[in-house]
């Protein structure tokens, strides 16, 4: 083999490992980049269902002691 085959087969061997390297990196970027979404979507999801549920439990709490005060008024004037 010559010189300048060697010196191309070389080449084309470093040029695949450099794009393989390359692949492999953007692969793990991609799973890291998934990962972080399901995380950031569950911590979001969890925060607005929390907050959701105390809302609406406190709206509830807060009719149901309307009503019982207004059925505490109206037992009395009777």
């Amino acid at each position: 083999m010559s010189k300048i085959t060697s010196g191309i087969v070389l080449f084309s061997l470093l040029m695949a490992l450099s794009l393989g390297v390359a692949f492999a990196e953007s692969e793990v970027a991609v799973t890291e980049n998934e990962t972080m979404n399901a995380t950031n979507n569950t911590t979001i999801n969890t925060t607005i269902n929390t907050t959701i549920n105390t809302t609406i439990n406190e709206t509830e709490n807060a009719t149901i002691e309307t009503e019982i005060t207004t059925t505490e008024k109206e037992t009395v004037t009777q």
